[in-house]
């Protein structure tokens, strides 16, 4: 059977929608968790869904990176496969290379004509076993971080617990912006270009709630269309 039609079948389809259809569960019930936890803390559901309306903004700026990439799995693995492994991880450049990496196991490159129905049995498991060791930290060890966060304000100011974590994450963001720094050119200046936004922003839009909430969303996209217009 050719391999195209393998991996677009409708057997396929209906694989990969087991994966989305779990995802769709797990996201209503943390929905409905975290709703449960606002009324109890006593925070107000309209601040909840301002909170979430402004992570789904937000989403827009990063999710706009990995539509080249993902063009490029849909064109080697077919649209059910890519369809599960976007709604599942969502790392399309991870995902790619993975797969490339199962493949070389049997010594076959994705882009040639080799690439067969073995061939793409490997890339799924390269991709699914790369996973695994994610889930399982977080299946092991998430409920643990929260107690040693627990733990941590007890035992320390939380004002500084809240200093400290919020270092951590300016650290995440500037470790994955540190590559394009090295690299300078087009990424550097989407990036010095996407700070200052977000500054300006800050700054001068204090006032404005609405527009504080897609702030970061807003300054990637500046920084994005800026690097593109230049370079």
């Amino acid at each position: 059977m050719n391999l195209q039609t393998v991996m677009n079948s409708p057997g396929m389809w209906l694989a990969s929608s087991v994966m989305v259809i779990v995802v769709l569960i797990q996201s209503t019930l943390f929905l409905r968790e975290g709703f449960k936890a606002a009324d109890k803390l006593g925070m107000e559901r309209g601040s909840c869904v301002k909170g979430m309306r402004a992570a789904m903004i937000t989403a827009i700026g990063p999710s706009l990176g990995p539509v080249v990439i993902l063009l490029a799995l849909l064109a080697v693995l077919g649209g059910p496969t890519t369809w599960m492994r976007m709604n599942d991880i969502g790392a399309a450049r991870t995902e790619l290379a993975m797969s490339a990496l199962a493949t070389k196991v049997i010594g076959v490159d994705m882009r040639s004509a080799a690439f067969d129905l073995k061939a793409f049995s490997y890339a799924i498991w390269g991709m699914a076993l790369n996973n695994a060791g994610w889930m399982l930290v977080s299946l092991i060890f998430v409920k643990r971080m929260s107690s040693a966060i627990s733990k941590m304000n007890r035992k320390y100011n939380p004002a500084w617990v809240k200093l400290i974590m919020t270092g951590a994450a300016i650290g995440l963001f500037a470790s994955l912006w540190s590559p394009a720094l090295i690299k300078g050119g087009g990424q550097f200046f989407a990036g010095i270009v996407s700070f200052a936004s977000m500054f300006l922003i800050s700054k001068y839009a204090g006032k404005y709630p609405r527009l504080q909430e897609p702030a970061l969303g807003i300054a990637m996209l500046i920084g994005m269309f800026a690097a593109a217009y230049f370079f």
